[in-house]
This record gives C-alpha cells, structure tokens and sequence, in this order.
C-alpha cells in the first residue's frame, strides 16, 4: 500500500491525502518524558518490549515508553501465532514480531511525550490496521500533536481508516510552537469497526524524527570600555559585550598596524593601557563568537596630565600614533 501523508500545523497540498487541521480536546494524564540525543524520539515504537509474547491479548503495564489513557493503565500488545476474532484469522506485525492493539480494555488513547525544541518540524509516521473483516467494518484512528496540558491547543490529523486486510502506512508532520520544549504524541482510537470498545485500532511501526529550526547565528554585540587615569599610569578593565546565543567571547585588538606599545587586550576581554602623554585615545578592538561571527567595538582612554584638568581636546584614534622608543613612566 501506497504511503499516505497527513499534516499538521504546516501549510501543504498532496495528492495522497488532504491537509486537514483540527481542534484538539485535552490529553490524558502526564507521561514520562523522552528524548534521544538530538532531543526527539519515542521510545519502543514497534512495541518490542517486553518482548517474547506469542498470541493475542497481552494486557501489561510494563511496555517501556508508552502511556495510555484507560483507567486500568494497561495496554494490550499481541505477538505471532494470535488469532484475532470473531473472524479467526491471523495478523502479522508490520515490522519485529508485536504490535499494540489501541483498543485494549476500553477506547483508548496511547501517548509520549518527548523533548522538542520550540520551531522544530516534527515528523511522524505509522503502521495501522484493523481488526475486523467485513464491509465496513474499518477500524478509525487519530493522530494528535500538542502540548502536555494541550497549550497551545494540540492539531489532530485526518482521520486513519484501515481494514483487516492489510496495514496501511501514514506520516504527517507538525511544528513546535515558541516556548513548547515538550510535545505529546497521541495516536486516539477514534472507532472500531465491531462497535465494540474492547476491540480494534492495530498499531505499529511508530517513529518520530525532528528537524531543528533555521536559526541564523548573531554576532556579538559591539565591545566597549573606557577607561581614565594620569599619564604614566597603567589603566586597566574588561570590554563588556554579549553574545545573543550566549556562547564564549574571544576578544583581539583590531588595529591595523598591529601590535601597540601601549595597549593590549587579551582574549578573556582584560584591556591595559599606558601612555607618557596626555590625551584622549581611541582603541579599535573586536568580540567574536565561537562560530566566527564578529563585531568591532572600541576602548575610550581619557590619560590626564599631573597638573592638567579634564581634557576636551579631539579624540586620536590608537592606529594614528606612532610608535615611540621612548620608555613609558613606572607605576
């Protein structure tokens, strides 16, 4: 069977189903969160766990990553050599040897939650069948997306419609809304094909995936620091910049004449400057963060002289001043 698609949350038109949006009702009680190493995944999704079942009708409350909403807490699992009535036949996994039957002790609903990173591009996908044979006799499942509480309100797919005679396979996607680190997955029996609750909706193969959002990388802010004190004297502070992504910053002198007598800057941002004249001085410098993004910024050093007031004078900007063999006046 061909793949079919349904979206969530994200504007698209497919020949192989319809986009279709819809309200969501709130979800079951709290899960457990999971999450792999790039911060999305659902765990045990072709219900191998626990695994070494043979036949039909396991209820446990030990399958490693699922929750459900039945009151019981249990979630019905069936493994090879089942035979599901009231037609007796037999009904293959997907994938591995088990599958879950949505409808275990009542209508249920099986669910995660998983860390995802606000702006992400959820994409699921899924094995579903029914359990009875017969015209019309299609078993109904759901997908919902959402916050924990469903806040902001969860998106439901397109209705999932199978018959006994094979397992129909569907993926969709969805996008994390701002501040939603993390989602649940609910996969909601919407019917049964026998009209009776303790029956249908076969599920299996379930994945997630998630892709980060495009974000563009900032530079840091402009660096800057002034600084004063008498002639001779050493001066000294640290820049002050930030990055918007919160990383490390490297700081460097950025004049181009390179090295200055009078001045250095290390890379933790630390600044020293000393000068035998008066003046008021300008000292280009750059931030940078650890993907090489860059922004330049400058040091102000106002030196006074040891009997002069306040200096008005224009500003020299560092680059222009010859360097000078003269030694510098001691502390």
């Amino acid at each position: 069977m061909p793949l079919r698609v349904l979206l969530l949350g994200v504007a698209a038109s497919l020949a192989a189903a319809p986009a279709l949006v819809l309200g969501a009702q709130s979800a079951a009680s709290a899960g457990t969160v999971r999450s792999d190493a790039e911060g999305c995944a659902l765990v045990n999704g072709g219900f191998e766990e626990p695994g070494g079942l043979r036949g039909q009708g396991h209820l446990r409350r030990d399958v490693p990553g699922w929750s459900t909403s039945s009151s019981d807490g249990v979630i019905e699992l069936w493994g090879p050599g089942n035979r599901a009535d009231p037609m007796n036949f037999t009904v293959p996994a997907d994938s591995g040897r088990q599958f879950a039957e949505v409808n275990g002790t009542a209508v249920s609903t099986l669910y995660q939650d998983v860390e995802t990173e606000p702006g992400s591009t959820l994409t699921w996908s899924l094995a579903h069948r029914g359990r009875t044979r017969g015209p019309g006799s299609e078993d109904v499942l759901r997908v919902r997306i959402g916050g924990v509480v469903q806040t902001p309100e969860g998106q439901d797919s397109p209705d999932i419609s199978d018959s006994s005679a094979a397992w129909g396979h569907y993926k969709g996607s969805y996008r994390v809304p701002s501040g939603q680190k993390v989602t649940r997955v609910e996969f909601v029996s919407v019917s049964s094909g026998t009209g009776l609750p303790t029956y249908g909706n076969f599920l299996d193969s379930v994945e997630i995936s998630c892709e980060a959002p495009c974000v563009r990388n900032l530079p840091p802010t402009s660096p800057y620091l002034l600084l004063s004190g008498l002639v001779g004297r050493r001066l000294n502070g640290f820049l002050a910049s930030t990055d918007p992504e919160g990383g490390e910053i490297t700081y460097s002198l950025n004049s181009p004449e390179g090295p200055q007598p009078q001045v250095a800057v290390r890379p933790d941002g630390y600044v020293t400057f000393r000068s035998s004249s008066p003046g008021i001085y300008e000292v280009p410098v750059r931030a940078c963060d650890k993907d090489g993004e860059c922004s330049d910024g400058r040091v102000v050093v106002v030196v006074y002289g040891f009997r002069s007031g306040p200096l008005t004078g224009p500003m020299v900007k560092l680059s222009t001043i010859k360097r000078t063999a003269s030694p510098l006046h001691s502390e």
